[in-house]
């Protein structure tokens, strides 16, 4: 039996993202473009940090049983019948309404269910419903389309050589509006497959997540695939959506022969965390902290699991917002623990450990460009990638405050 690490060793365990000092950039035209929007963080709550202290809230209490909260796909809602039936057009229309009352000038806000809390920046999204069909200069922060750019970079990693696969994560009250609003039921919401879909018609790579996550709550309707108190997933959705990438990633031709190396998966064991909708927050201290499953990944060290560190010769590259970081960067980097988030669980998947470029600020622009400053230093880097796995959170669709500019993968 393989015995967890325990959360006093993952709360002193830390990693350096990108392990090296960066060398100036040469190009001085590059560097100024990229320079004017600066690399840092958007916002804080989700992939910035801390929630900070919000007013005019009740405190919140524990969740009290026999709430009647739906818990799986198709529960009976507790709404008004005229508001249509589950997962109809009406019902979606109307959560949009429910989604933009929540909408306050504040990081987070909590649900219904008093246990749960959520990101308002998701939530924003949300109102907008179909959004993909509405003026992008009108309802996205930074007025922009961010398709054309996301084909730009794939053509740059085409003549590479080396494959795109994007993977948007879903907003939480996608998978849980129940928790938000207790008039609603799992499939309610609008689903962004519509506007993944003409992604895929430019030619993208785009995993769409979403729609196995609602039938894995079906199915699973006590395994927690959200933390009620942070703005990620769990560690078990890790696991998922790193099963969904592992299928893409062996279809091509060079994985079979790509070396392997055995690794482990722990078995389950409990994390206790508080989220980062909770510290720093109102709520520090007035609400228990959340107890999650989690399962390490990583290798065997005599009954041990220790984690795998990122590789710069990997052939993978893992990119994205701090849905790259949770779980895997450690606790003492706010990030709940090391060894248990998509890198280690993807890499356990693929059987050797990935690169890692992985930010707290927007998943679409700051990682891009974090990337730019990370493989140009380094002669030959993406002569040794076949792929590169994105991800980022839906709301960075239209909630980016960045401006989308051209951003190069390397020094011309």
């Amino acid at each position: 039996m393989l015995r967890p690490q325990s959360p006093e060793t993952v709360a002193n365990a830390d990693l350096t993202l990108l392990g090296r000092t960066l060398n100036p950039v040469g190009s001085l035209l590059i560097a100024l473009a990229l320079m004017t929007l600066g690399v840092g963080c958007e916002e804080s709550g989700g992939d910035g940090g801390a929630a900070v202290a919000n007013a005019g809230n009740t405190p919140a209490t524990a969740p009290a049983e026999g709430t009647g909260i739906p818990e799986v796909i198709g529960a009976p809602a507790i709404a008004d019948p005229a508001t249509g039936k589950a997962g109809s057009e009406e019902r979606a229309a109307t959560f949009l309404a429910a989604a933009e009352k929540r909408v306050a000038e504040k990081p987070n806000v909590q649900g219904d269910d008093p246990a749960w809390f959520f990101l308002v920046r998701e939530l924003k999204q949300m109102a907008l419903g179909k959004f993909w069909e509405k003026d992008w200069a009108k309802i996205a922060q930074n007025q922009t389309d961010p398709v054309p750019s996301m084909v730009e970079f794939r053509d740059l990693l085409k003549a590479k050589g080396v494959e795109l696969i994007i993977v948007p994560v879903p907003a939480k009250a996608s998978i849980y509006p129940d928790k938000l609003d207790a008039s609603f039921a799992p499939g309610d919401p609008y689903a962004l497959t519509p506007f993944l879909d003409q992604m895929k018609a430019k030619g993208l790579n785009v995993i769409d997540v979403e729609p196995l996550l609602r039938q894995h709550r079906e199915a699973q309707p006590n395994e927690k695939l959200w933390c009620a108190q942070d703005a990620h997933y769990t560690p078990q959705t890790c696991q998922i959506v790193a099963g969904l990438i592992k299928t893409e990633i062996e279809k091509g031709d060079w994985f079979a022969g790509q070396p392997k190396e055995e690794l482990k998966r722990s078995d389950p064991a409990e994390l206790e965390i508080e989220g980062d909708q909770i510290k720093g927050s109102e709520w520090e201290g007035k609400v228990p902290k959340e107890k999650i499953t989690i399962q390490y990944a990583g290798r065997d060290n005599g009954g041990r699991i220790e984690p795998v560190e990122p590789n710069r010769d990997s052939p993978v590259l893992l990119l994205g917002d701090s849905h790259t970081l949770v779980f895997q960067e450690g606790a003492s980097g706010g990030m709940h623990a090391k060894g248990a988030g998509l890198f280690d669980q993807l890499s356990y998947e693929l059987g050797f450990p990935l690169d890692l470029v992985g930010v707290r600020g927007s998943g679409l622009v700051q990682a891009r460009k974090q990337l730019f400053f990370t493989a140009s230093p380094i002669e030959g880097y993406w002569e040794k990638k076949k792929a590169v796995v994105w991800v980022f959170s839906v709301r960075e669709f239209t909630q980016s405050f960045d401006k989308i500019i051209p951003i190069p993968i390397e020094k011309p």
